[in-house]
């Protein structure tokens, strides 16, 4: 048997008045296999374009991505290369776009489905309301019929 832990003390601030930590938004990764990079060489005096061996640290800056998600999402960055492409920045734009739409098709999904799901019970609800004006209306009107129908018979 062990001993039970000691309760670490926290230094400094109280629990209660230390801020909360803010969630971050879970960002999905873009659909598909990220986009190769190209890079600019000189062969023979002309200018040509090869597969570079990752995007540029500016590339990616300029892409709106960070480099982190980007390394995360599997896309070969190049810390060496100092050049910026805009054929390259605007191929990672398009991939990275994709994450961007698949949100929110799937938000405006998700609140579709919830004023469905909205619209169902208020269904359910009228129903029922129906169901008891109608009781109500049955056990008020009956008293009344039977009163009206003691009334309208002529004395005797």
């Amino acid at each position: 048997m062990s001993a039970p832990r000691k309760q670490k003390r926290v230094k400094g601030k109280k629990a209660e008045e230390r801020p909360k930590r803010t969630v971050k938004e879970k960002v999905l990764m873009p659909a598909g296999a990220p986009p190769s990079a190209t890079v600019e060489t000189r062969l023979d005096g002309r200018m040509m374009q090869r597969q570079a061996r990752g995007y540029s640290l500016g590339e990616v800056s300029q892409a709106g991505l960070n480099f982190r998600s980007a390394r995360r999402w599997g896309l070969l960055v190049d810390d060496r290369r100092r050049s910026a492409l805009e054929g390259n920045v605007a191929s990672l734009k398009k991939w990275s776009l994709g994450t961007k739409k698949t949100t929110e098709k799937k938000v405006a999904g998700e609140a579709r489905r919830i004023e469905m799901a909205v619209e169902k019970e208020v269904r359910k609800v009228e129903k029922e309301v129906k169901k008891v004006e109608k009781e109500v209306v049955e056990k008020v009107e009956a008293p009344l019929k039977k009163r009206s129908k003691k009334r309208t018979t002529p004395p005797t």
